[in-house]
């Protein structure tokens, strides 16, 4: 695994964090927002061009490797920050993975990667439209075609390119993308590396998250939501809880099927046992839905075997805004009521919360809670959660099965041979879930629990199993479109197939583009 975040240049500095309960929430860096934070703070909802608060987890003092990025030092060195990033974190996990003896052809990327305005890709808009905006505003005049841009042009693919970067510095030949299912992003990436492992499309993959915003957009952005903490800090769970604060990073872990990394002698920082994902029915931006967070949180119990109760920490979305820790809350609560056995009634899981420390990584937020827990488990402490004093009153601790620690505990086994076990949240904008289950390697002993005895590293083969029978053919059984002037599939199918039949003032509008203007959107307004 490998990570930067704010506060923490390394892996150890990010434990520190973690384990002591330091927020490392701060004022904006000077000259980072186009604009001065002075002038535009305003707790007042809704008012434009103004953000709530100027505070914000952002990442100081990082000096990136320029030969990383495989161009001349010129090209590197005006990159968007994103990529540097990733490429760090990338490598820093990769050195910590055996993979001398494997192919690299059949090895791939896939991060959560922000699909919002970074800083290279706004100042790249910026030298382009800035010019264009000027003369029309001072002239009134048509505007004329922009200068050259200074910036790199390779920042307008700040969203794609990153994860393509990664691999081809790594020498990888297979697939590497990036995706941006919102909050959910870092663990749906891990899922998707884990499918392509266990369909025998990879080797090994690095999954993880990268985010790194114009902060300055971020700020606004959540502050027009009323997301935003207007007391500039993040406090989940808590009575004081009143929004999220924006944070940055990169965090990537390496992944292989267990009989390959038990060959290749690698240090197994755990298992996944489950994954699960979902989306909300309602679909609603800001509100969050307890029925489609638990068929997220079902599917990865089913996909392990596991009751509830067998967890004993849990790294929450956890944001800090009332309403939806709340609904995390209570989706939890109906989990383990309905899933967890009669003695789960005395167990105390611990609720766990790295948004506290540094803020929310948005695409990257999943692959920071993941890093933080391998860290817990790999130092057998149970971590608190950085500004919290009191519950909310809808976060009912006394009457569930849950705890919140102020300080850091040591994370005792229940047994000696029962692995410590942990589950991460991921819920996204528009109701996107994922849950993960990892557990703790314990050598002989998980040894024994996932792998049969004539599988036994001593005893088994190590080639790549044989090609299996060829897939069941899948069918298409259903289309539907709405683009442009076509207001269904058949209209689209005359335009296109029948020459005699197109709309030709239609056609003629083409290079202005055909909108469609008259559509209609079901469904009920998304809540605060």
């Amino acid at each position: 695994m490998g990570g930067v975040f704010p506060g923490a240049p390394t892996l150890d500095d990010f434990w520190k964090l973690v384990e002591a309960g330091i927020d490392a929430c701060g004022p904006v860096p000077a000259g980072r927002w186009l604009l001065d934070p002075a002038l535009i703070r305003n707790t007042a909802h809704g008012a434009p061009d103004a953000v709530f608060t100027d505070r914000g987890c952002f990442i100081e003092g990082f000096n990136p490797n320029l030969a990383l990025t495989g161009l001349p030092r010129d090209v590197a060195a005006t990159l968007d920050p994103a990529f540097h990033l990733l490429l760090a974190a990338g490598h820093a996990a990769f050195a910590q993975a055996r993979t001398d003896a494997l192919d690299r052809s059949r090895m791939g990327v896939i991060i959560g990667s922000i699909a919002l305005p970074t800083s290279g890709s706004s100042a790249l808009c910026d030298e382009v439209l800035g010019p264009l905006f000027a003369r029309c505003m001072a002239e009134g005049a048509a505007p004329r075609a922009p200068q050259a841009a200074l910036s790199n042009p390779l920042n307008r693919y700040v969203t794609g390119l990153p994860a393509t970067m990664l691999g081809a510095s790594l020498g990888f030949g297979g697939g590497c993308y990036g995706l941006d299912a919102a909050c959910a992003s870092s663990l749906y990436a891990v899922k998707l590396a884990c499918d392509e492992l266990l369909a025998d499309r990879a080797d090994a993959m690095l999954a993880g998250g990268l985010s790194r915003p114009d902060s300055l957009y971020t700020q606004m952005g959540f502050s027009q939501l009323r997301a935003l903490s207007p007391s500039g800090r993040c406090s989940p769970f808590d009575v004081k809880g009143d929004g999220l604060i924006v944070g940055e990073g990169a965090g990537i872990v390496v992944l292989k099927r267990l009989d390959d990394a038990l060959r290749d002698g690698d240090n197994i920082l755990a298992l996944i046992c489950g994954a699960g994902w979902s989306n909300d029915i309602e679909g609603n931006l800001l509100a969050p839905s307890t029925e489609g967070q638990l068929r997220a949180l079902r599917m990865a119990y089913d996909a392990a075997g596991w009751s509830p109760d067998m967890v004993d920490l849990i790294e929450c979305h956890a944001t800090g805004t009332p309403v939806g820790d709340a609904v995390e809350f209570n989706s939890l609560v109906q989990l383990w009521q309905r899933g967890a056995s009669q003695q789960a009634v005395a167990a105390r899981c611990v609720l766990s919360a790295v948004k506290s420390n540094i803020g929310h990584l948005l695409t990257a937020a999943g692959s920071a809670g993941l890093i933080k827990t391998l860290m817990a488990m790999q130092h057998g402490t149970l971590p608190p959660v950085a500004n919290f004093e009191h519950a909310s009153d809808k976060v009912r601790l006394a009457d569930s099965p849950f705890a919140i620690l102020h300080k850091s505990q040591p994370w005792q086994r229940r047994f000696a041979d029962i692995p410590r076990r942990a589950a991460i949240n991921g819920f996204g904008f528009g109701g996107i879930n994922a849950h993960l289950l990892i557990e703790e390697w314990l050598g002989e002993a998980s040894l024994a629990m996932h792998v049969p005895a004539k599988k036994r590293p001593s005893e088994r083969s190590f080639a790549r199993p044989e090609a299996e029978a060829q897939p069941e053919p899948i069918a298409i059984i259903g289309m539907g479109l709405r683009t442009g002037h076509c207001a269904d599939l058949q209209v689209f199918a005359r335009r296109v197939l029948d020459s005699d039949a197109v709309d030709q003032p239609a056609v003629r509008k083409v290079w202005r583009g055909l909108r469609s203007e008259d559509l209609a959107l079901t469904g009920g307004a998304a809540g605060a």
